[in-house]
């Protein structure tokens, strides 16, 4: 796998996690009056990522660090609007820096640890198989 910025290091939330804090708000047991940072439980950069995404598939894959201008016009090839490809990069930029945060917000909320990226991948690797 290819990209920029591998060492952008970001908490991945699994959206089964999204959907079970959805829930339990909409249902009222989470109160509304407050906002809340969701993500998953461990920080990780692009390298360990595709590492993971590898076991999940039983394949060795790695991550191919690209240049940030070099990403920016493959994702302008395939039509995306400018500014997709501009957020996106800034952030992984300052993610190389500084890691996104990571919060026990998952688990404060629904009582049970939030699933990790290993579940996420494990989830969905029949995706990264075809």
């Amino acid at each position: 796998m290819r990209g920029a910025y591998g060492r952008a290091a970001t908490s991945p939330i699994h959206e089964t996690d999204i959907a079970a804090v959805a829930v339990q708000a909409l249902r009222g047991s989470i109160p509304t009056e407050s906002a809340y940072t969701l993500t998953g439980p461990r920080s990780l950069d692009q390298f360990e990522k595709v590492r993971l995404i590898g076991d999940a598939t039983e394949r060795t894959l790695s991550f191919q660090e690209m240049p940030p201008e070099q990403v920016r016009q493959g994702m302008l090839a395939q039509g995306l609007p400018e500014e997709v490809p501009a957020r996106l990069l800034g952030s992984l930029a300052d993610y190389s820096e500084r890691p996104g945060p990571t919060t026990g917000t998952v688990e404060d909320l629904l009582g049970r640890p939030a699933l990790t990226f290993a579940d996420w991948a494990r989830d969905n690797a029949d995706a990264f198989r075809h």
